[in-house]
């Protein structure tokens, strides 16, 4: 999401209607910008962009205007955890620590994000917040870079699935100390990004290798 070159306001650049996740490429995604509040407009591309995943990323940006990246995924372990009657993500691993204070929870689904006024209100619900787990639906991750939004829901599906597998055994899960959460929490954040860029360009050498055409 970024001011667009031909001064048209902000848009986004999102994967077309209608294509699997292994077509979508760089040359194929298209642009949309928002119009107003119930609309938003092509702006350049071949196809349609899918007006779900418009309205939630272009309704978010109006309301949390310098969010400049905004991932939207349905990571099994994560969404499992938004489907639970309460889907608190418990301080329970290391992992888990990275999300201390920093998740924001929306149980009220209402269906399908068909309006911009949805992304409004799952902006609201983010508030001050990285990560919205959206109750039977998905997750949110909100960061100043694309490496670091991308972190965020890698470690966050780390989080949840070993929450899973831990809540499974039927025993009592032994939280981590309040004092501790804190403190390791902050201490993760100190270098958070320099974490975040060396995880991120680690991924991309790997995909580089299996599909040596693709670019940044």
């Amino acid at each position: 999401m970024a001011p667009l070159a031909n001064g048209q306001g902000q848009g986004m650049l999102v994967a077309p209607y209608g294509l699997h996740w292994s077509e979508v490429t760089a040359s194929n995604l298209v642009s949309a910008q928002k119009l107003d509040d119930q609309d938003f407009s092509l702006l350049e591309g071949d196809s349609m962009p899918d007006i779900a995943a418009s309205c939630i990323h272009l309704g978010i940006r109006k309301v949390k205007p310098d969010a400049k990246v905004i991932l939207h995924t349905h990571q099994p372990y994560a969404t499992a955890l938004g489907c639970m009657k309460n889907p608190t993500l418990k301080m329970i691993h290391q992992n888990s620590l990275r999300y201390y204070n920093r998740v924001a929870y929306d149980c009220n689904y209402s269906g399908l994000a068909f309006a911009i006024d949805e992304g409004k209100r799952l902006g609201e619900a983010l508030g001050d917040k990285n990560i919205l787990i959206m109750g039977h639906h998905g997750v949110v991750s909100v960061a100043p870079t694309i490496s670091m939004a991308f972190d965020l829901l890698y470690y966050l599906e780390r989080a949840a699935e070993l929450q899973i597998l831990t809540e499974s055994m039927k025993e009592e899960v032994e939280l981590i100390p309040e004092a501790n959460c804190k403190t390791i929490s902050e201490s993760f954040w100190r270098d958070m990004q320099k974490y975040a860029d060396e995880h991120f360009y680690a991924r991309y050498r790997m995909l580089r290798k299996k599909q040596p055409d693709f670019e940044l």
